[in-house]
């Protein structure tokens, strides 16, 4: 049901949009169509796009498995001058083969949902279900453009992924370095709450972000209400990303307090760090390193080296090797090693 829910305000979403395609003169906006950048419906400025993974996972301790892991569609544009819009219906794990046959399931979800408008670059509003912005990883996830196959923990097992709610963002730029900001608050229930490991209603957060001579540090803090236990959540953290020649080095971490309804006070936090080498222009090496505590004196650790060759820059296939151990809530326990491998497109 939900399937259908979300792939409906996709359709709809496009027919509304394709009477302003037909009747664009011939000729007006860009008519063509790039892989990675969506095909554009005529002169309307409204785009389709997404994207589609498959991957595969050879644990010790369970059975190999193909998984179409992730079908994820777009549709956005803008409406007049200020306005823009974003959709993003997903189905995810929809189909697995391993030795016990073939697995079909129903996982899709509402991704994303969202109006900005534009008052200026130093000033610009969202309201809807987008990406909370914490870390460097979660407001760009798809397979395609990340390193490594598998995500690490820091980047989305410790807090809410998406914020239903308000956000006002902008950047400030200078000759010597830009900074980024980012104030958001969600005070309702959530836009299908089928998506991520942690649920809340009630959160209120921001992050600052400075970019300069290719360094990028990146401070949030954030204070949620989990809905599910209703521990109050605060935490801050930092992120940096750093690119010297051929090298890229980019870390995140997070650390905060938990405080039961009972008003018991408990620590948590994760972090990882990861390189990358550029062999040439299409071929990288990476590594990282993931630490983990959790709220209930669990310990995660993982490590991860693998080969990513990108033919376009909206294509990717990855080689992967990871040996994990311990748990993170909401993390499932996770022992030894696992070959892991993907192939990704963003169309």
């Amino acid at each position: 049901m939900r399937c259908s829910r979300s792939l409906a305000i996709v359709s709809v979403a496009a027919l509304l949009a394709a009477p302003a395609a037909a009747q664009a003169p011939a000729g007006a906006g860009n008519s063509g169509y790039t892989l990675g950048r969506g095909l554009p419906l005529g002169g309307s400025g409204v785009r389709l796009g997404g994207y589609a993974t498959i991957q595969f996972d050879n644990p010790t301790d369970a059975p190999a498995a193909f998984t179409f892991d992730e079908l994820s569609l777009f549709i956005f544009g803008d409406i007049g001058a200020r306005l823009r819009f974003f959709i993003e219906a997903e189905e995810t794990q929809f189909l697995q083969i391993d030795s016990t046959g073939v697995d079909v399931r129903n996982n899709s979800n509402l991704e994303r949902l969202y109006v900005d408008y534009r008052h200026a670059d130093t000033l610009k509003v969202r309201v809807g279900k987008f990406l909370t912005p914490v870390g460097t990883w979660n407001e760009i996830h798809p397979n395609p453009l990340t390193w490594t196959v598998s995500r690490p923990v820091a980047s989305y097992a410790t807090f809410p992924v998406f914020t239903t709610g308000a956000q006002a963002f902008g950047t400030w730029a200078s000759t010597r370095r830009d900074v980024d900001y980012n104030f958001f608050v969600q005070h309702n229930g959530a836009i299908d709450n089928s998506t991520g490991k942690r649920h809340t209603e009630r959160m209120i957060g921001g992050r600052v972000r400075m970019r300069q001579r290719g360094l990028e540090v990146g401070l949030p803090i954030v204070r949620y209400t989990e809905r599910d236990s209703g521990a109050v959540v605060t935490f801050s953290g930092a992120d940096l990303l750093t690119k010297a020649g051929r090298l890229e080095v980019r870390s995140e971490a997070t650390a905060g307090r938990v405080r039961s309804p009972e008003g018991e006070s408990r620590s948590e936090y994760a972090v990882y760090l990861q390189g990358l080498v550029a062999l040439t222009d299409r071929v990288y090496v990476v590594a990282r390193q993931e630490w983990a505590h959790s709220r209930d004196d669990e310990t995660y650790t993982a490590t991860s080296g693998g080969l990513l060759f990108r033919p376009l820059a909206a294509m990717s296939l990855k080689l992967e090797g990871q040996r994990r151990s311990g748990q993170f809530f909401p993390v499932e326990a996770a022992t030894g090693n696992r070959l892991l491998a993907s192939f990704g497109v963003l169309f």
